[in-house]
């Protein structure tokens, strides 16, 4: 039997993926979206463009396919909860 793990801290810090990896953005992490979608651009944004991981695959914190973290829902049902608070 093998066991493989991965290192989070180590892959969300590869500066391939996440430019300035040291640095404080929290827009990283929202998705993209498409280039004709405008809503909620200011001054001087590129249109369309939002800044996260340039590769799908480049953070997977919950896992992926059938063996991935049980608790994601949970997880980000608690974060949603919280942000409704503030």
């Amino acid at each position: 039997q093998t066991l493989i793990t991965l290192c989070h801290y180590a892959t969300s810090r590869d500066s391939r993926f996440f430019p300035a990896p040291d640095a404080f953005r929290p827009e990283r992490w929202l998705r993209h979206r498409d280039t004709g979608d405008t809503a909620g651009d200011t001054a001087g944004d590129t249109p369309g463009h939002v800044p996260g991981p340039r590769h799908p695959f480049a953070s997977l914190p919950f896992g992926l396919g059938p063996r991935s973290c049980v608790g994601r829902r949970l997880a980000e049902l608690q974060l949603h909860m919280a942000l409704a608070q503030v």
